[in-house]
């Protein structure tokens, strides 16, 4: 009987574990670059970039998508990060639209939460832009292409 709670424990973390936050487009069959130009578009001005391309973060913005202009007087902000999942194709995109509040004590950002319904916009969009690229969708992957 303990083999079996046990075992039941470890299937809940285990699948609890392996969740995607956010917002995710499932099973996109398009190559990384049309990804990165769909994502760069839905999210407007970029902040940071990953090394390989697909981790992408925005400026920061209100909860209308409207670029912040960071104050000190600025309480709160939100800024988005969309990921391109999967070593080949069809990938996954993750979006996640995070939010920041600063400490009034030691006037840091932290983290809050995760705003599902702003995430559910931004990949909608995200979805709308890819499925109206222009280019094809059996051009090769420049980081996999066998």
């Amino acid at each position: 009987m303990k083999f079996f709670r046990t075992a039941a424990l470890f299937m809940v973390l285990f699948v609890g574990a392996c969740t995607t936050p956010g917002a995710v487009i499932d099973e996109s069959n398009y190559s990384i670059k049309q990804h990165r130009v769909a994502i760069t578009a839905a999210l407007g001005l970029v902040r940071e970039i990953s090394h390989n391309g697909r981790v992408v973060y925005s400026v920061y913005h209100d909860r209308a998508f409207q670029e912040l202009e960071v104050t000190p007087r600025t309480k709160e902000r939100y800024y988005t990060k969309a990921t391109i999942l999967g070593p080949i194709r069809p990938y996954k995109v993750s979006v996640e639209v995070l939010r920041e509040e600063r400490d009034p004590e030691t006037n840091e950002w932290a983290v809050v939460d995760s705003d599902m319904k702003l995430a559910a916009k931004r990949a909608e969009l995200i979805k709308k832009l890819l499925n109206q690229s222009r280019d094809e969708g059996g051009t090769f992957d420049e980081e996999a292409p066998f």
